[in-house]
C-alpha cells in the first residue's frame, strides 16, 4: 500500500514540479491582473501613520506598527491612526471602502464621520461611506487597535497579535447598477459548487445586485472559451446555474485546472477563478481528491515576515510560494487565521489543498461572554464569505488547542470543556450552512481527553502533537500510537502540528548532548534532525493519515520566548546570540529566508521527486575531533549513492534501507588531523560536499 501511494505521490509531484516554473510566471502575472476584484476598484495609497495623533510618517499599505518590535519581548499593543485622502465623482453615489484585513480592530471615518467599525484582524470587510462623502476629496481616517481585548479572538495565542493596515484597502466606486460587497465577500460573488463527478460538473452562482438590470453569466476555460452564458434581467438578490459536462477536474500538484466565471451588469463585472473537484476523508484511506487517494503532506505557515511582520506584499508571497513549490508539498496548514486573500489564489493556480481556520485559539473559560462567542460567529461567517470560492480550500477550522493551559485567571478563568463542546456543535452548524460543501473541523492537542471532546462536532479532527519536545524528552516513539489512539476515538486522524525547535548555528557532535535541553538555552540541529527522521518514518508508516503538517514553514516571533539563544558551530563554545529571542524557532526556514535548515531537505527529498536532491547534513558544525568515528546523513530521493572522503570513494549504498526512502546513513567515519572533505554521490552525477576541520 506504501509503495502504491509513494508511487501516485511522485508521479502527482513530478507533473507538477516540471510544469512548476513555466505556471508559476504565468499564473504570478495572471493573478497580479485579477488582484483588483474588478476594475471599478482602485488600491488607496498616500498613507500616513501615527501612533498618537500628532507626529505622522508616510507609510505603504500593507503596514504593521510591529514590523520591528515584533521580534522583541514587548511589542506595542494600542492604537494606531491611518490618514489618505480619495478622490469621490458625485455626492451621494455609491463608494464603498473595502479593507481586505485591519488588526485587530478598526474605526473608520469619512471627513470626521464614522462610517464603520470592525473587530477581527484577518479578514475582509466593507464599509459602505456613499452618505459621508462629498464631491471632490474626501478625507479618510482608520483608527486600527491591538489592544488586549477578552471579546476578540484570539485572546491567548503562541504568535504576535500585530496591529495595523496589513492587508490591502480598496476604494470601490461602481456607475450605476453594481454587484455589492456587503453580501457575498470580497469577490461580490460565491460559486457553489454543487455536484462534481469525471462526467458531470454542476454549480450555482449567488450575487445581490444594487439596482436593476441585465446580468450576464459567462464561464470561460483556462483557454478563454467560453463554455457558458446566460443574460436575464436581475434585482436585488441573483442566483443562476450551470452545469459542464466532462469537466477539467482541479487536479491538486498534477493539473491545478481553473474556470472562470464572470458576472456583469452594465459597466459592473465580478470575477473569480474556480477549479472542480471532490474529496472525500476515511478512517482507513485518508484523504482522497477526485475519486483517488491523495495523502496530504504538508507544513503550517503564519502570515509573517522578517521587517515586515504580517504586512507582506504580493512579491513577498510570491517569493514564499516558490520555496513552498520547492518543498513539493501538496497541503498547506495556513494558520491560525485567514492569510491574505493573495495566498489562495497561488495555492489555487499552483494546486495546493489548503485548511485554513479563525483563531479562537486556547481560550473558552468560564466566564466567557455572549460576545466573545458572537465574535466567532462573525469572523466565521466572514472567512467563508470571503474565500468562499478557492478551490484550494477543503478544510475550514473552527478552533486550535482548546485546553487547560490557555485558560488563565487573567482572561476567562479555568477551561469550561461543556461550553466547548456546546459551542463548537453551534459554530459547526453555523459554518456548514454557510459552506456545506467543504469539511469543517478542529485542532485539538490533548489526545482528545478532556472532559467530552471525544462528542466534539466536525467533518475532520486533527491533533498537535509534539513526542520528544514537550513531552516525553528524547522519546520520539509515541507518535504513532498517539495518532492510532486519535483514530479509534473519533474515527479518523490527522497530524496538525508536528515540530521542534531549531537553531541553525547552534550544533554538536557529542552524542550525550543531542537532546532536547529543559532551560531550551540550546536548539541543537543535530536533535531536530533526529526528531524529523523519526517523525518522517511513522508517517510513512500511517498512510491513513488525511493530512500531516509541520509546524511551521518559517520561524516566527513569539514576544514571549527565550529559547534557542546560543549558537556554537563545534559543539565546545556556545556563545549566547541576542538575535535568536523572541522567536518560535520550529521554522523549517529562518524567519528572514536566508537559511534553509537540514530538515527542510530531509522534506524536499522525500515530497519534490522532480527534483534530485543530493544534501549532506551537519554541513554547519565546521569542526569535529579527529579521533571519534562519527556517522554522516545524506537526504537524497537518488536510487543510489557513493561517498567520497578527500576524493576517494569509501562507502556505496544501494537503498537508505528505511521507510521514507531518503535518509541514507553512512556510519564509522572519521577525518583526520588536516580536515577531511566528503562527496555524495548520486548515478546522475549530483553531489554535495562539505569539509570538516579538526578541533
Amino acid at each position: 500500500m506504501r509503495s502504491l501511494l509513494r508511487t501516485y505521490f511522485r508521479a502527482a509531484l513530478l507533473i507538477a514540479c516540471i510544469l512548476g516554473p513555466v505556471l508559476l510566471q504565468a499564473q504570478d502575472a495572471g493573478v497580479r491582473r485579477q488582484v483588483p476584484h474588478t476594475a471599478a476598484q482602485k488600491a488607496l495609497v498616500g498613507w500616513e501613520f501615527s501612533t498618537d495623533g500628532e507626529s505622522w510618517s508616510q507609510v505603504s499599505v500593507p503596514h504593521s506598527w510591529n514590523a520591528i518590535d515584533g521580534h522583541s519581548d514587548s511589542y506595542y499593543r494600542g492604537k494606531g491612526r491611518y490618514r489618505t485622502s480619495i478622490d469621490i465623482r458625485e455626492a451621494g453615489k455609491p463608494a464603498y471602502l473595502i479593507f481586505e484585513g485591519a488588526a485587530q480592530a478598526a474605526s473608520v471615518l469619512v471627513n470626521g464621520s464614522l462610517a464603520g467599525s470592525h473587530k477581527g484582524g484577518y479578514t475582509a470587510f466593507p464599509v459602505d461611506i456613499s452618505a459621508l462623502t462629498a464631491k471632490g476629496r474626501n478625507r479618510i481616517e482608520v483608527i486600527c487597535d491591538n489592544t488586549e481585548d477578552l471579546e476578540l479572538i484570539p485572546v491567548s495565542s503562541d504568535f504576535n497579535k500585530n496591529g495595523g493596515l496589513h492587508n490591502p484597502v480598496w476604494l470601490f466606486q461602481p456607475r450605476g447598477a453594481h454587484f455589492s460587497p456587503q453580501e457575498y465577500g470580497l469577490y461580490r460573488l460565491h460559486v457553489e459548487q454543487t455536484q462534481v463527478c469525471d462526467s458531470l460538473a454542476c454549480a450555482r452562482v449567488r450575487a445581490f445586485v444594487v439596482g436593476s438590470g441585465k446580468v450576464t453569466l459567462r464561464v470561460r476555460d483556462a483557454s478563454g472559451k467560453t463554455v457558458f452564458k446566460e443574460t436575464r434581467p436581475a434585482c436585488g438578490e441573483y442566483e443562476s446555474s450551470f452545469s459542464i459536462g466532462r469537466p477539467h477536474l482541479w487536479n491538486g500538484l498534477a493539473d491545478p485546472y481553473l474556470y472562470t466565471v464572470e458576472l456583469s451588469i452594465g459597466s459592473d463585472k465580478a470575477a473569480a477563478e474556480m477549479g472542480f473537484r471532490y474529496f472525500s476523508l476515511s478512517r482507513d484511506g485518508g484523504f482522497f481528491l477526485n475519486g483517488r487517494s491523495y495523502p496530504l503532506r504538508g507544513v503550517c505557515m503564519h502570515q509573517d515576515l522578517d521587517g515586515k511582520a504580517s504586512a507582506l506584499t504580493y512579491e513577498d508571497y510570491e517569493a514564499d510560494y516558490r520555496t513552498i513549490r520547492e518543498l513539493g508539498c501538496n497541503f498547506l496548514r495556513l494558520a491560525h487565521y485567514p492569510h491574505n486573500d493573495y495566498a489562495f489564489r497561488l495555492c489555487d493556480r499552483l494546486g495546493i489543498i489548503v485548511q485554513t481556520e479563525i483563531p479562537w485559539v486556547n481560550i473558552c473559560g468560564r466566564r466567557a461572554t455572549e460576545a466573545y462567542f458572537d465574535n466567532i460567529h462573525s469572523q466565521m461567517r466572514e472567512m467563508i464569505g470571503n474565500l468562499y470560492n478557492h478551490p484550494s480550500i477543503v478544510f475550514w477550522g473552527m478552533w486550535n488547542e482548546l485546553d487547560k493551559w490557555g485558560n488563565k485567571e487573567k482572561f476567562q478563568g479555568q477551561l469550561d470543556e461543556a461550553r466547548v463542546v456546546s459551542e463548537t456543535a453551534r459554530l459547526y452548524a453555523y459554518a456548514k450552512s454557510l459552506d456545506p460543501g467543504r469539511l469543517v473541523g478542529l485542532t485539538d492537542d490533548s489526545l482528545f481527553k478532556r472532559e467530552g471532546y471525544t462528542s466534539l462536532t466536525g467533518d475532520f479532527y486533527s491533533e498537535n502533537r509534539y513526542y520528544g519536545w514537550y513531552y516525553d524528552y528524547g522519546d520520539f516513539s509515541g507518535l504513532t500510537s498517539g495518532m492510532t489512539k486519535v483514530r479509534e476515538m473519533m474515527g479518523q486522524a490527522n497530524l496538525s502540528e508536528y515540530g521542534v525547535g531549531i537553531n541553525p548555528f547552534c550544533h554538536t557532535w557529542k552524542e550525550e548532548d543531542i537532546r532536547r535541553y529543559r532551560d531550551d538555552s540550546r536548539h541543537v540541529e543535530e536533535y531536530g534532525n533526529r526528531f524529523h527522521e523519526s517523525y518522517a518514518r511513522q508517517i510513512a508508516a500511517m498512510p491513513w493519515l488525511g493530512f500531516t503538517s509541520i509546524w511551521v514553514m518559517f520561524d516566527f516571533p513569539v514576544a514571549s520566548r527565550r529559547e534557542g539563544y546560543l549558537d556554537s558551530s563545534d559543539g565546545v563554545e556556545y556563545i549566547d546570540n541576542p538575535s535568536r529571542l523572541y522567536l518560535n524557532d520550529k521554522g523549517l526556514v529562518t524567519r528572514d529566508r536566508k537559511t534553509r535548515k537540514d530538515v527542510f531537505y530531509l522534506y524536499k527529498s522525500w515530497w519534490n521527486h522532480s527534483e534530485e536532491t543530493v544534501y549532506i547534513t551537519g554541513r554547519r558544525l565546521l569542526r569535529r575531533p579527529s579521533g571519534p568515528e562519527f556517522t554522516l546523513t545524506v537526504y537524497s530521493n537518488a536510487p543510489s549513492l557513493r561517498l567520497l572522503q578527500d576524493g576517494v570513494e569509501i562507502a556505496r549504498m544501494e537503498s537508505s534501507g528505511e521507510e521514507t526512502g531518503v535518509v541514507w546513513k553512512f556510519p564509522g567515519l572519521s577525518i583526520g588531523p588536516g580536515g577531511s572533505v566528503f562527496t555524495a554521490v548520486s548515478p546522475s552525477g549530483l553531489s554535495d560536499s562539505v569539509r570538516f576541520e579538526a578541533l
